[in-house]
Formats: C-alpha cells, structure tokens, sequence
C-alpha cells in the first residue's frame, strides 16, 4: 500500500543531455532534505527522522518560502552538484505539502546522483508515476478533471490539444460540470423535501416545473458530451487510413500531407507492402495517418498478402477512411477497391472518396461510376499530388469530416468522462419519465445517480482503484 502522509522525491525534468535538472521533494521531510542536501554533513543524519533532532549548525539555516538559495548539493560529505534551492510551504505549494525544489545541472548522471542522496535519507521514498499530482488532488488542490488536464497538457500533439488542456486546467469543464451539479441539487432539494413532508407536496415541488428543469438538465448535459467529445478527439487525435488498389496514389497524398518523402513512390504496383504511419496536424487536430498496402484480390507474394491483412485490420479501427480513386484507370478497379469497403463494413461510414491522379486523362467509364449510387453520396475530393490541385480542399473536407473544429470553450477530456456523461444524461431521461408516471420516489433516485455520475468525474466520488488506473498514466515527477 501507498502510503501518502511520507515524503516522496523524483526527478522532475525529463532525462537526458540539458542545462538545468530539478529534483522535486513533497511531503513532511521536504525542509529536512533541504537541510542536509545544502550542508557538508555525517551520513549517519540522515537517518535522523526529525528536522529538529538536528544538530543547531544545520538547522541554523532557513530557507525563506519562494526564494532562491543558492549552494552545493551534498551526499554526506560528498559534493555531488551545486545549484538553486526553492521550499514552497504548504498549503502553498503545487501539492498542498512542503514542497523542495533542488534545481542543479541536467545530464544522465548528475541529477541521479542529487536523487540517490536525496533517498539516502529518513522518511523519502521514490515517488510513484503522477503521485505528485495525486497528493495535490488528495489535498484539494485541483479536482480531478483539472489534475487529468495536467497530463494531457504535458501529452498535448498540437497547438489546440494544448489549449483546450489548459483550459480544464484552468477550470472550464469543472466549471461546467459544477454549474449542472449545482441545479440538479437545487431539484433534488426540493423533491427529497416533497417525499419527506407529504402534506406540504405543494408548498415544495410543482411537477410542471420539475419536468422543464430536468428538461434543460439534459440538454446542459448534452452540450457538456458534444464538448468533451470533441476534447476527447482533440487530446487522443484522429485515425485516418489511406486505402484503395495499388497504384491509386497513396503513397503520394500521404507524402504531400507530410510535407516530406515518408512513403516510397514508384509506378509498380505493390511497393508497398507493410503499413506506415505518421503523425500530423491538420486544422488544429492531432492526426495519425496511415498508408496501407494496395488491396486487391491476388496478392503477388506472401508478403503483399500480409501487407494486405494489416491494412485491413488498420481500416476496421479508422475514424476515417479515405478510398484512393484513381480516375485515369478503368471502371473495373474502382468496383474492387468498393467491394473491399462493403464486405469490410456493411454499410460504409466515415468513407471519403479521393479521386486521385486528377492531372492525367480521365477514364470516361469510371468518371460515370462515380457519379453512380452508391458513389454518388459519398463526399469526393479530386486531387493530384503533381501538380498539388486540390489539397487545400481536401485538409479542409478532413478538419470537417473529423468533426472537431478547436473554437473557444472547447477543453480537453477523456474516454471516462464520455462515459460518466452519457450515463449522467441517460440517468435524467429515466427520472423525466418517471416523473411524467408520478412517481416521485424511483424520479429521486434517478437524480441522485445522475449526480453521482458527476461526481465521478472531478473526483467527488471516487474510489482507491479509479486513482491508481488514471495517475499511472503519467510520469515520474509529475
């Protein structure tokens, strides 16, 4: 068991060659380890538990909150760095404990040097993975969708991922969650207070009313899912999948939409054989846009053929597939290429066609295929990557179809918060329904689980094992 009263350490800075490393100490030891981190001391202190058990030259230094000390590190009477020693006192500190922050020199070694002598004294542990930010939502610090945001900060694939982890952060989606906690209590008062003083039904709870506010309920929790999917899409990034025959062209969008000769381009059918992934932005979206091998029904080689299966295996987990057209070929492969979606998937969704090649002579047969059902629902986007016509629609048709475009309000969240909201959302439903039938009681009970379907989400209720699954995700220090 973890236990959260001791002091933990970590290195707070990523690894590697830098000019500044920062060995961050929280918890009751904090001005302890500064103490003897600072001093030329006997190593037997260290196994000194109390900050005042210290001998009077050492605790002759203080350390004011919030400014910079400087000195040299010490490993007992061993130098080990010299650097910049912060304290920040709680409940005024990142976590709400004593926070010490030993800033010395970056590299491989030094800094874990600075750790090893950290640890070497009474009462510090490692910290584990987010447990930092675990101790600050622990202390009430943050709530929990503002100490998600911390690591999806850190995490953030784009300019708009960032913004959008900043602003729950900052509070916006705690905001939201606590202007909707806040009229379903107001409801929940009222009726709880109905089904305690029956004879007063009237002077607490008029049935109309109730029904209007669960009405509007709903849709604030509607409004809050819209938001928080499109921060889910925004933090986790969107899939795309280039398919189609070999030779359609796939290779060459997804060089132009690098920006930069990633995938190997030549005239052979086959080329390639494997699948190959990138990661881009496209209209403020993180996006992983995978290039498969060309599908067809006769494999040249084996390898073709597991080239084949993998890209079917990356089609089934696409948020959008685009279906690599090229115009300038007979009907006969475009039929292929679709047949592949529709024994794929029933009914084809998330299916964008691009009509490749756009600078060579188009095929009259296929041109009137495409504007045949089913083709002619689908959204098509002519293109060539020669002479570039056609790819500012097509980033453009891509950030729409994804169906987030990053606007003011939007903040970052996560698979769970979808769940909690949906299961917010179908709770009031249930408790509208039971209201229409009068019974108030199962309409109470209905209220109170949509509440705690809210709580859940910053943290109001929680459980040991939810924590430990969301703060393993992050790093060491943080």
């Amino acid at each position: 068991m973890i236990d959260f009263n001791d002091s933990i350490a970590a290195i707070a800075t990523p690894p590697g060659r830098g000019g500044i490393a920062i060995v961050r100490i929280s918890g009751p030891a904090a001005l302890k380890v500064a103490t003897l981190m600072t001093t030329a001391h006997d190593p037997k202190l260290n196994q000194t538990l109390e900050l005042a058990q210290l001998p009077a030259e050492l605790t002759a230094k203080t350390f004011k909150p919030r400014y910079a000390h400087f000195g040299k590190f010490y490993d007992g009477l061993e130098e080990v760095d010299e650097g910049v020693v912060l304290y920040f006192a709680a409940p005024h500190s990142y976590t709400g404990e004593d926070v010490v922050e030993l800033q010395g020199h970056g590299g491989n070694v030094v800094p874990q040097r600075v750790l090893s002598a950290v640890l070497k004294i009474a009462g510090v542990r490692q910290a584990e993975p987010g447990e930092f930010t675990r101790r600050a939502f622990l202390n009430g610090k943050m709530d929990l969708t503002a100490a998600e945001a911390v690591e999806d900060l850190i995490s953030a694939g784009s300019e708009s991922a960032a913004k959008a982890a900043l602003a729950s952060l900052q509070g916006t989606f705690a905001t939201r969650l606590e202007t909707l906690s806040a009229q379903l209590t107001q409801l929940r008062v009222r009726l709880e207070a109905c089904l305690d003083f029956p004879e007063e039904h009237e002077d607490f709870f008029d049935s109309g009313r109730a029904a209007a506010e669960l009405d509007a309920l709903t849709d604030l929790t509607a409004a809050a899912l819209k938001i928080a999917g499109q921060g889910v899409r925004l933090n986790e990034g969107a899939r795309i999948v280039l398919a189609g025959q070999p030779n359609a062209g796939k290779s060459s969008l997804l060089n132009a939409l690098a920006g930069s000769e990633r995938a190997i381009v030549t005239n052979i059918p086959g080329t390639t054989r494997d699948v190959l992934t990138i990661n881009i932005e496209i209209g403020g979206i993180p996006v992983t846009i995978t290039d498969t091998a060309g599908i067809r029904d006769r494999p040249s080689d084996e390898i073709e053929a597991i080239g084949i299966a993998r890209a079917l295996d990356e089609l089934k987990q696409a948020d959008l597939i685009l279906l690599m057209i090229d115009s300038s070929k007979p009907a006969s492969e475009a039929l292929e290429a679709l047949n592949h979606m529709q024994q794929l998937f029933d009914h084809p969704k998330n299916l964008m066609v691009v009509k490749s090649k756009q600078d060579l002579t188009p095929n009259a047969d296929t041109t009137a295929l495409l504007n045949q059902e089913p083709w002619a629902h689908l959204p098509q986007i002519a293109t060539s990557t020669k002479t570039e016509s056609g790819l500012d629609e097509l980033r453009a048709q891509l950030t729409q179809a994804l169906g987030v475009i990053p606007a003011q309000g939007v903040f970052s969240a996560r698979r769970r918060h979808l769940t909690e909201l949906n299961a917010c959302q179908e709770a009031l439903e249930r408790a509208r329904a039971m209201l229409e039938l009068g019974d108030l009681v199962l309409t109470a009970r209905e209220l109170s689980l949509a509440q705690n379907h809210l709580g859940t989400i910053t943290g109001q209720v929680t459980s040991d094992d939810i924590l430990g699954i969301i703060f393993s995700t992050f790093c060491i220090g943080k």
